[in-house]
This record gives structure tokens, C-alpha cells and sequence, in this order.
């Protein structure tokens, strides 16, 4: 299965979980039904940033949810997560960090450790 049914797939099995039709989705995210039926297809990947923002909003995702189908877009359009770009122009100094951590050939497990320490 390619990126783009992926995404496709996972916007049409949140919607289906939450009962609703391509159209009632549609209208509330403010597309056509088609454009719907091809992103869920996997014909279109690149919603727009506030199409994403309703396709979340609309399908009540949880945040894990909510990362997957950040990654998930992500993927598609060979581009960084939009929760993680955000964070990143709004605090510059993570780009200084991931620049020391490439110099220094930083690896997973340094990442892991990194992490661990922030979630104490």
C-alpha cells in the first residue's frame, strides 16, 4: 500500500468509525465530496493545512490519533509533521539543536535518551 492510501485509508476509517458519510463529512470540512472521496482514495494527498485542522476537529482524534494522521501527511508529501514545523518556528533553538545533534552524528539512541529526560 502506497503513502497516499494510507493517509486516504486512515481519513475514510476514522470517518466510518464515526458513522458519517463522505458527504456529511464533506460539508463539514468545507470540500466537495469529491475531493473527499479522492483524498480517501488516495488520488489527492495534499489538503491544505485547515482542511487537516477540521478533518481532526470533525473526526474527534485523539492526539495520538492526531499525530499519526500528521505523520501520516507527512509521509505523503516528503515534508516534516505540520505539528512539528510549527514548534520549530516558534522556538529556534531546536533547530540549533538538530544541527549540533547531525555535527555530532547523534543516533537513535541518544535521541531516546533525550527524550526519556524530558518526560521526567
Amino acid at each position: 500500500m502506497t503513502e497516499n492510501n494510507r493517509l486516504g485509508q486512515f481519513i475514510s476509517e476514522k470517518r466510518m468509525q464515526n458513522s458519517m458519510t463522505k458527504q456529511e463529512l464533506a460539508g463539514l470540512i468545507g470540500i466537495s465530496t469529491a475531493y473527499l472521496s479522492q483524498i480517501e482514495s488516495g488520488i489527492r494527498c495534499n489538503p491544505k493545512e485547515d482542511i487537516i485542522a477540521n478533518l481532526i476537529s470533525c473526526l474527534h482524534l485523539t492526539t495520538e490519533e492526531t499525530y499519526k494522521l500528521y505523520d501520516l501527511y507527512a509521509a505523503v508529501n516528503s515534508t516534516i509533521a505540520i505539528d512539528v514545523t510549527h514548534y520549530m518556528k516558534q522556538n529556534a533553538i531546536v533547530s540549533k539543536a538538530i544541527r549540533i545533534a547531525e555535527k555530532y552524528g547523534a543516533k537513535e539512541c541518544d535521541w531516546l535518551e533525550f527524550i526519556e529526560k524530558l518526560n521526567k
